[in-house]
């Protein structure tokens, strides 16, 4: 296994234009020495992964705890490696807006394809870059997967939605633009 961390170059050589779909899995082991957003010097924290600006996967939360062990598989169908991907931790508040801990990037170009390899990334805060906030571990593997039509794909993910919809709270964003009424009931005095 191999260590990386973003700062790192590689010498994997990736096509940034490469069009095949590629299967990302990760394991998000544990964080250590994170940031305390709670009251009480301790924090509830959980991570989500984006990429292109989709999340695309949400640990559970591990509660009073500023040393984490998730240890929770995801796996994410990648269509091009030009979008990094995003991890973002949060501390957990009941019915108020959870705490940003910080973020980090997974340059997914710079990983060696068909290779397990163990990534540490340290969380930033955009606004407060000299805060440490601690670090994410993770293993990473990426697998190609030129062969296989994209429709598979989409019943696969399908089905993973379906494993993890108990497990794991889904948003999504549906866009509704209402274009016109016809015919409505005149409900005012002056009809």
């Amino acid at each position: 296994q191999k260590i990386i961390n973003t700062a790192g170059t590689s010498n994997a050589e990736v096509p940034l234009a490469d069009p095949g779909m590629y299967q990302l899995d990760i394991t998000l082991r544990r964080g250590q020495s994170l940031a305390a957003r709670d009251r009480g010097g301790t924090s509830d924290p959980y991570v989500k992964f984006k990429i292109g600006g989709k999340e695309v996967f949400r640990s559970k939360i591990i509660h009073k705890n500023l040393n984490p062990v998730w240890e929770e598989k995801a796996c994410i169908l990648v269509d091009h490696l030009r979008e990094p991907l995003y991890i973002k931790v949060f501390d957990y508040d009941f019915g108020l807006q959870d705490d940003f801990m910080g973020s980090a990037f997974l340059d997914l170009t710079q990983l060696e394809l068909n290779r397990p390899t163990d990534v540490t990334l340290t969380l930033k805060d955009p606004h407060y870059p000299d805060h440490d906030l601690g670090i994410i571990l993770l293993s990473v593997i990426l697998t190609p997967k030129e062969g296989e039509s994209r429709d598979v794909f989409q019943t696969q993910s399908l089905r993973l939605s379906d494993l993890h919809r108990k497990s794991h709270l889904w948003r999504g964003i549906v866009s509704i633009t209402l274009i016109e009424g016809r015919d409505l009931k005149a409900m005012d005095s002056n009809g």
